[in-house]
């Protein structure tokens, strides 16, 4: 992750980035859905590892592999739909997509990502050849639209070693991050819909945004059983007792705005406060205390979580909630108070 000095973009800028993002996914040429999980991937890193400048930024193609890995794992997972035999979902106009291949022989090794994590060696080495074929295919024909290549993001020829945005790219990544996110879902969706060898069992309309995008609730009953004694049975929100109550693991910072399961992310909630808080950023007050409960408990925290395979980075979680607070602002969004109070966070926010 390195940085070189650039001005962030003029609004005209920013709109000319957007639109290139929109011929990419209205116009490109798609024989996979490789495309769509580059596209994801760079701008989670971009939230990850950059910042609100007009800076270059310099990607490892591993952990552009670590987010490939993390959006396929499901999604190499059979699909069940009505009365159909469970089928892996066909990813590629052709050949299955190697890459899903890579994942679901992993997955005959072990039950979850969290698992496969666990095994350093076999982890890298997962990988190493997810890397490899990210370099060779998506990388190379991301940026083609009608047989020219229109290199906006980044350039080939710089992209042997590491992926190396262009000025300008990241802050423009970072501010329409919402916007990527959804369009790409959006057509990925579309495209393995769409696709003739899933066609007979989905013409039917089953719902694929379900199955291929929403959190895997069932990792978590681990982190539940941790954080029950790291918050003493209280609501992480409201501090009543957890005891002959229902609860649930909440993303703090919401699974809609920045997608993935890191460890210092994780709280526990009652029923009542999680259904209230939804898919809302909780207010400076619990973020305050986010951060708090995230410093004083960080080498428990990363002991306890890492090992059930989940990434525990407390900076990488710390930017990430930085990023979502300043988009917060300049948006307006709403934020929780607590119980079923909101407010617009226009103040300005500090880290």
């Amino acid at each position: 992750m390195l940085f070189s000095i650039a001005e962030i973009p003029t609004p005209q800028e920013q709109l000319k980035f957007l639109k290139h993002i929109q011929q990419i996914l209205q116009s490109g040429t798609f024989t996979s859905t490789y495309k769509f999980a580059l596209l994801i991937s760079i701008t989670r890193l971009a939230i990850e590892q950059g910042q609100d400048i007009g800076a270059a930024l310099h990607l490892d193609y591993e952990d552009i592999a670590e987010k490939f890995i993390d959006l396929y794992w499901k999604q190499s997972l059979p699909f069940q739909f009505n009365q159909y035999e469970p089928f892996i979902l066909q990813q590629s106009t052709g050949k299955q997509a190697s890459i899903v291949n890579l994942i679901y022989q992993a997955q005959q090794q072990f039950k979850t990502i969290a698992a496969a994590r666990r095994d350093n060696i076999f982890w890298i080495k997962l990988k190493k050849a997810v890397a490899s074929t990210v370099k060779k295919m998506p990388v190379v024909y991301l940026q083609n639209l009608n047989g020219q290549t229109v290199e906006f993001l980044y350039q080939l020829e710089d992209s042997k070693q590491c992926l190396n945005l262009l000025p300008k790219v990241m802050f423009c990544l970072r501010q329409f991050s919402e916007i990527i996110e959804e369009l790409c879902q959006k057509r990925w969706i579309d495209f393995v819909r769409l696709n003739k060898q899933n066609l007979g069992v989905l013409n039917g309309l089953p719902d694929l945004d379900e199955f291929m995008f929403a959190p895997s609730r069932n990792q978590l009953g681990r982190v539940a059983d941790f954080l029950i004694d790291l918050q003493q049975c209280q609501c992480f929100y409201c501090g009543k007792s957890l005891k002959n109550t229902k609860y649930a693991v909440d993303h703090f910072i919401p699974w809609s705005l920045y997608p993935a399961d890191t460890g210092h992310n994780f709280v526990l909630a009652d029923e009542k406060c999680n259904l209230q808080k939804s898919n809302y950023l909780a207010s400076e007050q619990f973020l305050q205390l986010w951060q708090e409960r995230n410093h004083l408990h960080n080498q428990t925290i990363i002991r306890e979580i890492s090992q059930m395979g989940f990434l525990t980075d407390l900076q990488r979680s710390h930017r990430v909630a930085d990023w979502a607070y300043k988009q917060a602002v300049e948006n307006e969004y709403l934020v929780w108070l607590g119980g079923r109070e909101k407010k617009i966070l226009a103040q300005v926010y500090e880290k």
